[in-house]
């Protein structure tokens, strides 16, 4: 006899629904507060989700939107190639960006769910943390000058991280004897493990109290709803295409601008976001594994439609992509990817500007997507421990004009946001206490760029201007940045003025400069100094000076 099938009421779907959200928010607690590294307690790099049996991500915590939709991806390539095993207990860890991975450094610890007795998986419960250290030869793994994947550090596919008798010890050897900073990796992963030993508790005792098929059916119910909701908005925008063109300074490796195309094609209820007129793959570390692709185009998603609607699968079902392998957003494996977070921060910026020119209404100025980071090794000030600092500058956004919604909302406009990690990004900025305790550097100087938001009726934001200065002993230095070309700058929107480039400045103890366009590895001297200034963000309408300026003066009759 065939079951009925289960439907869950309005009022049911409305309170699992927020239920599922707190225990991706309450997951995402437990791992801030027993990480160790900065990068996750304080920057907070990380993600947590939960899945249904099938791998399919349900429910997402509000936390970095470039892990966005595709951590389904590892969890689905787990379960291909372990499913014949899988048992209670199963903690399975994983960072292989052509097998659902971003980079390496963005590891992903996933647990099976099992109820008491069960057999099988009930859904599935996962992390996601930036490691600022995962291996390879640069402190923090990342570098756009690796040429392949096997530069990148260690690489792992789907293994075993732990089983119900405990941790799986190979596997931690392994990764310790990888790293170099072992105690804060390690402590980091267990941090990760026990985040997912709270989502499971939490996911069984909502299956206790709503029961199993009513679980069971609130998983392909937030699909729909996530789904219908995204339909729904598309056909509230008028169709159409629209192209837009931007640029990465170079290829990692000091080539030739990189190109990235985006086409919007809007029809009813569906939209197509074609890539095919990008760049191949390059030659440095800057390309794009297909997961954090993916990502991007589900931020452009909530973007343009409703933030509102929940972050899982259901979302992306309305909407196609074209972007042919071989592409610099869908490489062919062994291309290095460690610093793909550059290149898809400007996707977005270039799939925004394409949106606002097929949709006006929504139009917003262009953002710094410059994204600087740096890492070095060194010992620390307070253990003697070696360790990897890895801080991370963001900028101004754009600005926006008023807007009108399709239910009749109107919104005022707005000047850019000063100083954040623009787009598909959330991470905090290192705190100058932190960085001077933990790490052998001083922050010498931490300000906002004075004119540095494009000016207009709303100003752009203001960047960041950040001098690290290095203590102790000599230390290996991996830096990079983006929009270091005056050509590339955040564009102004309706009038508005253009933003700040960016800027990267290094200096040597007697205060000579140190040759370095905007990325690369150097090995700095104590007393030598690295400074950033990041971009401003684009301003948005002619400003109220020049709009007077323009109007002639009335003739007085003679």
């Amino acid at each position: 006899m065939t079951a009925r099938p289960v439907s869950v009421d309005t009022v049911s779907f409305g309170v699992l629904e927020a239920a599922m959200r707190a225990v991706c928010e309450e997951m995402g607690a437990a791992l801030r507060r027993s990480s160790y590294s900065p990068i996750i307690r304080e920057m907070l790099d990380f993600s947590c989700a939960i899945f249904d049996p099938a791998g399919r991500l349900v429910a997402q915590g509000e936390f970095i939107p470039a892990q966005l939709g595709a951590m389904g991806l590892v969890v689905r390539e787990t379960i291909r190639r372990h499913h014949d095993t899988l048992a209670p207990g199963d903690v399975f860890i994983a960072n292989h960006p052509y097998l659902g991975g971003a980079h390496t450094p963005d590891v992903n610890v996933l647990r099976p769910v099992y109820a008491p007795r069960g057999r099988r998986p009930v859904g599935w419960v996962g992390t996601v943390a930036h490691q600022a250290d995962f291996g390879g030869p640069n402190p923090g793994t990342e570098g756009a000058g690796h040429a392949q994947l096997y530069a990148e550090g260690l690489i792992l596919p789907p293994v075993r991280l732990e089983t119900a008798r405990g941790a799986v010890e190979t596997t931690v050897e392994v990764i310790g004897a990888n790293v170099r900073d072992p105690v804060s990796t390690l402590a980091d992963l267990r941090a990760q493990a026990a985040a997912c030993l709270v989502g499971e508790r939490r996911v069984l005792e909502l299956r206790a109290r709503s029961g199993a098929a009513t679980l069971g059916a609130m998983f392909k119910a937030l699909l729909e709803h996530a789904e219908q909701r995204t339909r729904a908005a598309l056909r509230a925008l008028p169709d159409g295409d629209a192209t837009a063109t931007g640029f990465l300074d170079d290829d990692g490796v000091g080539g030739a601008p990189v190109r990235i195309e985006v086409r919007l094609l809007k029809r009813g209820d569906t939209l197509t976001v074609d890539l095919s007129g990008c760049a191949a793959q390059v030659a440095g570390g800057v390309n794009v594994p297909w997961a954090s692709t993916l990502a991007s185009v589900a931020y452009l998603v909530r973007a343009v439609t409703d933030p509102t609607i929940p972050a899982n699968d259901g979302m992306l079902r309305p909407v196609s992509i074209v972007c042919p392998e071989g592409s610099v957003l869908n490489p062919r494996p062994p291309a290095a990817v460690s610093v793909r977070h550059v290149t898809i921060q400007r996707l977005a910026d270039t799939m925004v500007r394409a949106s606002g020119r097929l949709w006006p209404e929504i139009a917003v100025a262009g953002h710094f997507v410059g994204f600087f980071s740096l890492m070095a090794e060194g010992p620390s000030p307070r253990t003697g421990r070696a360790t990897v600092l890895q801080d991370v500058v963001g900028g101004g956004t754009g600005a926006h004009g008023p807007r009108r919604y399709a239910d009749g909302r109107r919104v005022e406009g707005g000047h850019g946001l000063d100083a954040v990690d623009t787009h598909l990004s959330n991470v905090g900025l290192l705190s100058a206490e932190v960085c001077e305790v933990e790490y052998p550097w001083r922050l010498v100087r931490s300000e906002l760029i004075r004119g540095s938001g494009g000016r207009g009726r709303w100003q752009g934001g203001r960047g960041v201007r950040r001098t690290y200065e290095v203590l102790g002993v000599a230390q290996r230095v991996v830096l990079y940045c983006e929009q270091t070309e005056p050509r590339f700058r955040p564009w102004g929107e309706g009038g508005g003025g253009d933003g700040t480039p960016t800027r990267l400045i290094v200096r040597d103890p007697a205060g000579h400069r140190v040759p370095l366009a905007s990325k690369g590895t150097v090995v700095l001297a104590p007393g030598s100094t690295v400074t950033i200034e990041t971009g401003g963000g684009g301003g948005f309408g002619v400003p109220a000076e020049v709009s007077r300026a323009s109007v002639r003066p009335r003739q007085q009759a003679g």
